[in-house]
This record gives structure tokens, sequence and C-alpha cells, in this order.
């Protein structure tokens, strides 16, 4: 009998450890696909402030730079127009894709890199539009 409450101790030593490692998982898990839903609705969010490219003139073209590779440099080019961006907002909201990027790159250890070509904007036909520099 006396080492029936040893081996009682032990059990509910081990089911609590159980626990907490099981529930780590899962915060682990849930927190991924936090990132996940923020990043998509930053995205979306800075689509929407970036969807009226009209221009008058090439000057009011931008290119922001979005997001970040494993290897470096922004996953993506965005243009807009100042003609009708604010374009502080759309700054910071790019800013914090590129540090949710980063966080996730270093979280996942990606190193797949795929090449993204920088772009120039240009007013053409009254609308801010990309071209890639080879």
């Amino acid at each position: 009998m006396s080492c029936l409450p040893s081996a009682i101790k032990l059990s509910i030593v081990s089911i609590a450890t159980s626990i907490l490692l099981l529930s780590g998982c899962a915060s682990t898990t849930s927190s991924s696909n936090d990132h996940g839903t923020s990043l998509a609705s930053l995205n979306s969010q800075l689509n929407d402030i970036v969807s009226n490219n009209s221009c008058t003139a090439s000057f009011q073209c931008k290119v922001l730079e979005v997001g970040a590779r494993a290897c470096g440099g922004p996953s993506k080019y965005t243009v807009y127009s100042t003609l009708n961006t604010q374009q502080e907002q759309a700054e910071q909201i790019a800013q914090q894709i590129t540090a949710q990027e980063n966080t996730l790159n270093k979280a996942q250890g990606l190193t797949d890199c795929p090449s993204v070509l920088e772009v120039q904007s240009l007013c053409i036909n009254q609308q801010c539009q990309p071209f890639e520099i080879k």
C-alpha cells in the first residue's frame, strides 16, 4: 500500500505534464493561424487603400516595397497613386506586413526564396501601372 500513493502521484504528474505539453502545441498552432489571418487582413487593407490608381502624371505614381523574403528584400512591390492614396497609411500597413513576414520566416525557418523583380511606376492611360526593371 505504501507504493500506491507514490504511483498515484506519479500518474497525476504524468497526466498534468501531458496536458501542459498538449496545450502548448495547441497554442502554437493557433498563434500561427492568427498570424496568417492578420497577414491576410493586412494585405486586404493595403489592397483596398491602393486600389484607386488613377493619375494625371507619372510623378503621382509610387512603388511601395511590401513584405519580406527569407533571403532578404521585399516579397512584392505595390504601385499606388499619391493622388488617391494616403501615403503614410499605406506605408504603415506595408511595414506591419513586412514585420509579420519576417517573424514567420524566422519561426518557420523558410529557405525558399523566389525572385521578385523590382518595378517602377508610370502613369499610362491615366492609371499608375508597374513596369519591371530587367
